[in-house]
């Protein structure tokens, strides 16, 4: 008897052991009386409820997909969670019972949301769909899907109920553009119809978060800034990658000034969530230094404002174009705070506290507004990392960099690209090429676009010694090694389409009869060999793997075709890649819209 009850205690205990998993905390939300706060764990399923008073974490609500974001309704009484990729949803969660009430489908990896100003309306951000859904909360249901530009994933709601923002995360052009950069999408919340897009200064990228200033005058957003048209021969005072904030003048809805994060010899690395203070203060989580900074926007304007009409001199600052490249513009106005938390995301505001989040531990910190020591609250337990967990901090950390400027996240967001050309010194200078995602990199050898790198492998150990410029253990590099092998691909969100309106798959079978799949062929999509395709004479190139395309704009080898239809109609009038030129357009249509289910 003693034998068998010890049996069902270890196979109890095995049960509660193969439910842990990491909890990767993400965005958060504060009730009104500031009692708890309820955390996403974006890879356990589940909300974690925290009771502030106390520090600890009561309980968990549990769902059937990963949350994304997460909203709390002004009175408390529900809770708005999306969730999933493909399959996108936003569960409805009734307060205090924590019940999941209705569960709403919206689009590919909804992420952001926020409610109209009479709450009436949620909007959200559905990253890989290209749009924002408008829910009907009372009906449960989208109204309507109103268009961004790539990758919406953060919203904000000006404070008098007017105009949702929306932060496209990666630019939309080509590589080879004048102006290369993110947009912020302002949509009129009467009409439910994009007002405009403000375009931010040029290598702009990875914008993440965007908030309100209380006013409502102005709109902040946190990206990378990247200098994109220098030969990447240092990093020293932000040679390759700076960290911005951008603010947007809402009347005027136009870029008033872009500054950088960064010290003369210390990066900001990665800025993500933001938010702002009761006083003008804004919080910004440096997800790859590992840090909180906080800026006094108030004496920030006050400077600014008296640069713009001559008022005030910066002995390396003469105009406003000149300011987005000043690393001490505005040193007297931040404060940057250590944190314990690896890879800070997201940060809100409440009650004198700001609390973070950070991926890669199992708690969130509370911050005091007036300085101190970030206080731990646990949200629950997680295994030890393994080499893929470890892998994906290393990918994420600007600490195995020189001076903090970047982590390979930097130009490989997710593990892919940032829509920008990079000239390198591993093949000469002069010959920019744009960034290549690294999905399935290592069983696709060579690496690089000219194949330059023999392997993936060689390629992660010359990046962290050439890119990041440090010396770092064969450790870690092996546990990036094991980070991209574990990367799979989304699902596209043109596969419904596609099986919708090509039932008989003619777009396949153009792929096949245009030559497509001659060099594009097998499981990746690749015949592992370099071609001239006639876009640069005589010089050929690797033949890149065609998964998840959808994703991996602009294209060809300088990035020079912003989409595909560019690729074909603008760049392959010879057929020398693909015989496609005397294809008709809805035949043409047919072979893109199959291309990008791949």
């Amino acid at each position: 008897m003693k034998y068998l009850s010890y049996i069902l205690l270890l196979a109890f205990n095995l049960s509660v052991a193969s439910e842990i998993r990491y909890l990767s905390p993400g965005a958060m939300a504060v009730d009104e009386k500031q009692s708890l706060i309820y955390t996403t764990l974006t890879t356990a399923k589940a909300i974690a409820v925290t009771d502030i008073a106390a520090g600890q974490t009561t309980g968990q609500i549990k769902l059937k997909q990963n949350p994304n974001g997460i909203l709390l309704s002004p009175d408390a009484s529900t809770l708005f969670v999306s969730t999933g990729d493909a399959a996108g949803t936003v569960n409805v969660i009734a307060l205090p019972a924590k019940k999941v009430k209705s569960t709403i489908p919206t689009g590919h990896t909804p992420e952001g949301m926020v409610l109209s100003a009479d709450n009436k309306f949620l909007y959200v951000a559905n990253r890989f769909s290209n749009t924002v859904s408008v829910i009907d909360v009372a009906k449960g249901k989208v109204i309507k899907n109103i268009p961004a530009i790539r990758e919406p994933r953060s919203l904000c709601m000006t404070p008098d109920g007017k105009t949702i923002a929306v932060a496209n995360f990666l630019p939309a052009e080509a590589s080879t553009a004048p102006v290369v950069a993110a947009q912020i999408t302002l949509i009129d919340a009467a009409t439910n119809t994009v007002r405009t897009h403000v375009t931010l200064a040029s290598g702009a990228q990875s914008l993440a978060g965007i908030s309100c200033s209380s006013d409502g005058r102005y709109l902040y957003a946190v990206h990378l800034l990247s200098r994109f048209n220098v030969p990447v021969t240092q990093l020293d005072r932000g040679w390759v990658n700076t960290n911005a904030l951008s603010i947007i003048d809402l009347a005027d809805r136009s870029l008033y000034a872009t500054v950088l994060l960064d010290d003369v010899d210390r990066g900001a690395a990665n800025p993500y969530g933001i938010c702002t203070g009761e006083n003008g203060e804004l919080y910004i989580a440096l997800s790859g230094s590992h840090e909180l900074m906080t800026i006094d926007m108030n004496g920030l304007h006050e400077s600014l404002s008296a640069l713009f009409k001559g008022e005030e001199k910066d002995a390396y600052v003469r105009n406003k174009e000149e300011l987005s490249s000043s690393l001490s513009f505005i040193s007297p106005y931040k404060k940057r705070t250590a944190l314990k938390g690896r890879s800070p995301r997201e940060v809100v505001y409440a009650g004198g506290r700001i609390y973070v989040s950070s991926r890669f531990s199992p708690f969130i910190e509370a911050v005091s507004a007036e300085g101190g020591q970030p206080v731990a609250l646990v949200l629950g337990e997680e295994p030890e990392p393994d080499g893929i967990r470890r892998g994906e901090l290393a990918f994420c950390d600007a600490s195995i960099c020189y001076q903090q400027w970047q982590s390979c996240a930097s130009c490989h967001p997710d593990g892919r690209a940032d829509g920008l050309n990079w000239d390198q010194q591993n093949d000469g200078l002069g010959n920019p090429k744009n960034t290549k995602s690294l999905l399935y990199s290592h069983v696709t050898p060579p690496s690089m676009i000219t194949g330059i790198r023999e392997s993936a492998e060689a390629a992660v150990r010359s990046g962290i010694l050439h890119t990041l410029q440090t010396r770092q253990p064969e450790t870690l590099a092996v546990d990036i090694d094991d980070y991209l092998k574990s990367m799979r691909p989304l699902e596209s969100p043109f596969l419904r389409e596609y099986k919708k309106r090509d039932p008989k798959q003619t777009g396949k079978k153009l792929f096949e009869q245009a030559g497509c799949a001659q060099c594009h062929e097998g499981k990746y999509l690749t015949d592992l060999t370099k071609y001239d395709i006639g876009n640069d004479a005589g010089r050929p190139f690797d033949t890149p793997a065609l998964n998840e395309i959808w994703r991996t704009a602009p294209y060809l080898y300088d990035g020079r075709a912003a989409t595909l239809q560019e690729v074909f109609t603008i760049y392959n009038t010879n057929d020398k890649h693909g015989f496609t030129k005397n294809l008709s357009k809805e035949e043409l249509d047919a072979l893109i819209l199959y291309i990008n289910t791949l």
